[in-house]
């Protein structure tokens, strides 16, 4: 870091900015050299999580000091402190940190250990049937719940689950965060970037169900395949003949029961915040605050006031994980300079230039124009996903998307389609947004929120995961659901919407039909197998 200030800084003395954006008494440098700067120290702090040289939220503490410093001993203004407190986004935060402590307060009461021993019974010791459960039941709480919430409630599951079966944690951790991101995709609520995008086009929760509920199944499908075929090594050597736990005794009922009743209100509160305007951060910080008030309320009255305040102190210290809530802090205040210097915009725009490009050059039909623009929305989406926040990027993306959905709706009209059979094309483009901000964050470690807290939690527990490692799995998976992606937009423009997905839902449920007899057919064997080896 330091060498690499060295020699920065006569580059940024000789360097003035050409452009400046004033945002109150601070005016940001917006021009190709101060964006160049921010470029390289996303680099930068890309390169220490790879190289593991800190711990992640040092590193990212790093780089908002070097942006400081730069600012404050340079004409290239690049980072103010006070935008950079301001763009963080403190719902996530209190999200993150309040769902943190309702699960803290969960483990205590043993009720994990209790699911886990369910999980494991349900898949009789089996250890590809716990992980497919695993991958089924986070892809279906993501797609209404938020992923990161998912994650925290499951996180301690896969934990003992593993622990159980005595193999790697991350040959089920790593398929059930991929499953949040890919679930996470299907509604309107699973995920941040598509709440931008709702708003931005005008499109429903039904809307968003209907046509990316079945490309969404086929991922997930697809991800229990890679996931045993990956992880086949893992799963074979775990012992499942000493798979069944022991029956696990929940703890302190009363609060299990109080605390239950808050997370009920909490989805609650999530499932309707649409309707309510409340920022899903501050239903979660409500529910957490009156979890904790009521456990502390019944443990005064079962152990005095003195245990009470120690249990409060010690869960209030240990369940939250701060160095993770840290790192997103510091993330948000890098990605909030790659805005203000111009640098999201700026990709953007070099999207818009790509398409209209390539399209003269190759004089592409309006239909293989419209596959082409919503291949390259799609295709960068992930890459940039990948790499940086996607909620920066993607409110960035939307006003590019916006343009070109005019631009072929006016095209789509002149070929004498209905204004329905219109709209429904240029979706098309919103969907490949969409796609491609949620899908991207599969690709790495920093891709998506439930990545970093998941890895934060078990990190906790003793289970490191480096930065590579992650992307050894996570870049196929991505990979895997872009191309699935790109095949559902290519159906969608030259099948049809309606139909594409009609036909895709009834392939579905004929799949669905087939392996339940054959799981009806080969119950009885599997049945008298158990009891030989018994």
């Amino acid at each position: 870091m330091k060498a690499a200030t060295a020699v920065m800084l006569p580059v940024l003395l000789l360097t003035s900015p050409t452009f400046a954006t004033e945002t109150e008494q601070f005016i940001y440098s917006t021009g190709g050299g101060a964006q160049a700067i921010v470029g390289l120290l996303l680099v930068a702090l890309f390169g220490l999580l790879i190289a593991e040289v800190c711990h992640k939220t040092l590193a990212a503490a790093a780089v908002v000091g070097t942006m400081l410093l730069i600012s404050a001993a340079t004409p290239m203004k690049i980072m103010d402190f006070a935008s950079a407190i301001r763009a963080v986004d403190w719902n996530v935060i209190f999200l993150l940190g309040s769902m943190m402590a309702i699960v803290s307060i969960l483990v205590e009461t043993r009720v994990f250990d209790w699911l886990n021993g369910r999980m494991v019974r349900w898949a009789r010791g089996r250890p590809s049937a716990l992980a497919n459960i695993i991958i089924a039941a986070t892809a279906l709480l993501s797609a209404f719940a938020d992923n990161v919430t998912t994650v925290l409630f499951l996180a301690p599951v896969v934990s003992k689950a593993a622990k159980s079966l005595r193999l790697s944690v991350w040959a089920l951790a790593m398929p059930m965060v991929m499953a949040a991101n890919i679930g996470g995709t299907a509604t309107l609520i699973g995920d941040p970037p598509n709440v931008i995008v709702g708003v931005a086009s005008g499109l429903s929760f039904m809307d968003f169900i209907f046509f990316l509920a079945v490309p969404i199944i086929v991922m997930v499908v697809a991800l229990c395949f890679l996931a045993a075929f990956w992880y086949r090594d893992d799963l074979s050597s775990a012992h499942a003949s000493e798979a069944v736990p022991e029956r696990v005794e929940l703890r302190d009922p009363n609060v299990l029961a109080w605390t239950l009743c808050m997370v009920g209100l909490t989805f609650l509160g999530f499932f309707t915040h649409s309707l309510t305007q409340l920022p899903v951060g501050v239903i979660a910080f409500a529910g957490a605050a009156l979890a904790m008030l009521g456990r502390h309320a019944i443990l005064r009255r079962q152990l005095g006031a003195k245990r009470a305040d120690h249990v409060f102190a010690h869960s209030f210290e240990h369940g939250i994980e701060w160095l993770t809530l840290g790192f997103f802090i510091f993330l948000f205040m890098v990605i909030s300079a790659a805005e203000h210097t111009g640098l999201i915009a700026s990709a953007a725009a070099w999207l818009n230039d790509v398409v209209e490009t390539v399209s003269t050059s190759l004089g592409l039909g309006l239909r293989a124009k419209l596959l082409m623009a919503g291949l390259l929305i799609l295709v960068f989406s992930a890459i940039v996903s990948a790499v940086v926040d996607n909620i920066p990027y993607t409110i960035a993306a939307v006003t590019i998307v916006r343009v070109l959905v005019s631009g072929f709706a006016t095209e789509l009209e002149e070929t004498g389609m209905d204004g329905s059979e219109v709209q429904l094309m240029s979706n098309v483009l919103w969907w490949s947004l969409a796609l491609g901000a949620c899908l991207g964050g599969n690709g790495t470690l920093i891709g998506a929120s439930a990545n970093v807290t998941t890895v934060g939690l078990l990190e906790k527990d003793g289970h490191h995961m480096p930065f590579i490692e992650f992307l050894k799995f996570g870049v196929p998976v991505t990979a895997m659901t872009v191309l699935i992606a790109a095949v559902y937009l290519t159906c969608y423009i030259y099948i049809g919407p309606v139909r594409t997905n009609v036909i895709g839902a009834a392939a579905l449920a004929l799949l669905a039909a087939l392996a339940i007899v054959r799981y009806i057919v080969r119950r009885p064997q599997r049945n008298m197998s158990m009891a030989s080896a018994e």
